[in-house]
């Protein structure tokens, strides 16, 4: 066979596989994202008040970043597949549960825990961790970039379908049509698992790196680049969470009408794709760290020029909206790409969990201070000032970021002295 025919029949497999990784990723994903259109319904079907089911989803958020390194753990001492699989029963029995649901407690076990934890299974580290064993590490960056995109292009899709489910057929109709995506999982998660290592050359590849769960976690907090990518991504969820949070009343709060803000919030679901598969490109081209450190850099210069350099028009409100989604998942494929590159295959889906948990702490403080701020001051300067400071302090952590050669030079050259 040819080269020419060898490789694109290589390029016809990476792309095969990175759409149905995007089907497994994206549906949890896109499913957590898009939560907030049942929220309404299902606080009349459980007769429980609004507050008591943004709580459910509040606690289903930090559920969803608390399991995540459990389940990387769990993966390393028995297989993706097993993990994968767990995630997707988990999703459909939550799903079961609210149909069945018809008090506080029945929806805090089925959306706070059974869909927290299994889209926590569902995880990107899990799914990256199947694709370096798949495509190999240069093409994962790019397969990064559409699983990063996924969930918003997923999430795009469902968010009216559901919308229209519901107000056509009812809550219950809704929810059961959601148990047919969740079961095309099954032979989904099979494929993308595929050439993942037998548990016995796992285990071989552990005896070989000595690596167990517990010095894989420790290892790491003594590594310098996973330190710096936790001070960045703690502080990216912080920023992202303002976004989806306060964003679209911001705008309003500025005069804009409300169907001029929701069609500037749509450009920015928008921009957050293209600016993630563009990430994940970029990232498999260029020093991931420069890219994070350009990336968190540019939403604190961003915020400022739009607070208090530009006015506050629909133009300029499309216009930050932009910037802020090209920006928005953008730094999740560098970040990951570095602890793809400092840490081994089987360590990577453990600690990219630990990171999207730090993620999630930084989100939740960002919900809570976003609202305590609005009402003691009346407007949004406080926060994005937060986020302005937290941004530049992001940036420069990741700008000292080395190089992984530079990494490996400068402890062979300390080893000599």
């Amino acid at each position: 066979m040819e080269y020419g025919e060898k490789r694109r029949m290589k390029v016809q497999a990476v792309i095969a596989f990175s759409l149905l990784a995007c089907i497994l990723y994206g549906l949890g994903a896109g499913l957590r994202s898009d939560i907030g259109i049942l929220l309404m319904p299902l606080a009349v079907q459980c007769s429980i008040a609004y507050e008591d089911v943004s709580f459910c989803i509040a606690v289903m958020q930090i559920v969803f970043g608390v399991t995540q390194p459990f389940f990387g753990i769990l993966a390393m001492h028995r297989s993706n597949r097993f993990v994968l699989g767990l995630g997707t029963v988990l999703l459909g029995l939550s799903v079961v549960g609210m149909i069945e649901a018809t008090s506080f407690w029945q929806l805090m076990l089925a959306l706070g825990i059974l869909f927290g934890s299994g889209a926590g299974a569902l995880s990107f580290g899990l799914i990256l961790t199947s694709a370096i064993y798949f495509v190999g590490k240069r093409n994962a960056m790019i397969v990064s970039g559409m699983l990063n995109a996924s969930a918003g292009m997923i999430g795009f899709v469902l968010s009216p379908l559901l919308q229209y489910l519901i107000s056509s057929f009812g809550l219950i109709p809704a929810l059961t049509f959601l148990l047919i995506p969740v079961g095309v999982l099954i032979p989904v998660l099979w494929t993308v698992t595929s050439r993942d290592p037998a548990k016995k050359d796992m285990q071989d590849e552990a005896d070989r790196e000595k690596d167990t769960s517990l010095s894989s976690l420790l290892g790491a907090f003594q590594n310098r680049t996973f330190l710096l990518l936790i001070a960045g991504f703690s502080t990216c969820g912080f920023h992202m969470v303002i976004i989806e949070s306060h964003l679209f009343s911001q705008f309003v709060f500025y005069g804009i009408d409300g169907r001029d803000a929701s069609w500037a919030f749509s450009i920015y679901g928008i921009a957050t794709i293209l600016g993630a598969l563009a990430s994940g490109y970029v990232s498999s081209l260029l020093q991931k760290g420069w890219i994070l450190g350009f990336l968190y850099g540019f939403r604190a210069v961003w915020v400022a020029d739009y607070l208090f350099l530009m006015p506050k028009t629909v133009l300029t409100a499309v216009l930050f909206a932009t910037g802020l989604g090209f920006t928005g998942d953008a730094t999740v494929s560098p970040t990951a790409g570095l602890v793809n590159e400092h840490f081994s295959i089987r360590q990577v889906a453990t600690l990219m969990g630990f990171l999207f948990l730090c993620h999630q702490v930084g989100a939740f403080c960002s919900a809570w201070f976003g609202g305590i701020l609005f009402t003691a001051t009346g407007n949004y300067t406080a926060i994005w000032l937060i986020d302005i400071a937290l941004c530049l302090f992001a940036s420069i952590m990741s700008w000292r970021i080395q190089p992984l050669r530079r990494v490996k030079e400068t402890d062979v050259s300390l080893q000599e002295k």
